[in-house]
């Protein structure tokens, strides 16, 4: 499997699939994958929401966390990242677990028009990376906020949760509010949903 590895955080930690090992892209394409600790802690939070939830993964590198709400419940997950790479392996993982047919892999930049990626959503992750290959910062957390609100893929209720760096300025949308924020050294969770 050529440009494809194993990692230890690339495992599945709850649900049907439990246990079960996930591919991931190489280092070199620039893939942060969550961590494992992080993983936990999301889905401890969400667990009340998952079930039966239309699910988006922005950003999906290997799918780890739209792969988790799978194996967890979710009813659907639509994966979008625009690296080529990164679909591959995606669709790779859904196959070898036996849940393609519950799921929907496109190819898109998440912060242009995300009305390729249907909807409406229960529930949203975003894990950007942080910076380029050549350890540029980004800043994408407050640009896929909008691009969410262009596209007006969520549900009244709906829940974006958004990962970014301590460093990244202020990611807020003024179309959503922050309703409970978590801290795990320089990675920070956001729980945003729509102002009514």
């Amino acid at each position: 499997m050529h440009g494809v590895i194993i990692t230890v955080d690339m495992r599945i930690i709850g649900g049907s699939a439990k246990r079960r090992f996930l591919k991931a892209p190489s280092e070199g394409h620039g893939v942060r994958p969550i961590l494992g600790r992080i993983k936990k802690s999301l889905f401890d939070i969400l667990l009340p929401r998952i079930e039966g939830a239309m699910f988006l993964d922005l950003y999906a590198g290997s799918g780890s966390v739209g792969i988790e709400a799978l194996s967890r419940g979710a009813a659907h997950v639509t994966f979008v990242d625009r690296n080529p790479a990164c679909l591959s392996t995606i669709r790779r993982n859904l196959s070898r677990l036996g849940l393609y047919g519950k799921s929907r892999v496109v190819r898109a930049d998440a912060t242009l028009d995300l009305r390729i990626a249907g909807g409406p959503y229960d529930l949203v992750f975003m894990g950007p990376p942080y910076h380029d290959l050549q350890r540029n910062a980004f800043a994408l957390t407050k640009p896929t906020l909008a691009a969410i609100v262009r596209a007006e893929i969520l549900k009244p209720d709906a829940l974006v949760v958004g990962q970014y760096h301590e460093k990244e300025a202020d990611p807020r949308h003024p179309k959503f509010h922050v309703v409970r924020e978590k801290e795990y050294g320089d990675t920070r969770l956001a729980f945003f949903e729509l102002v009514a």
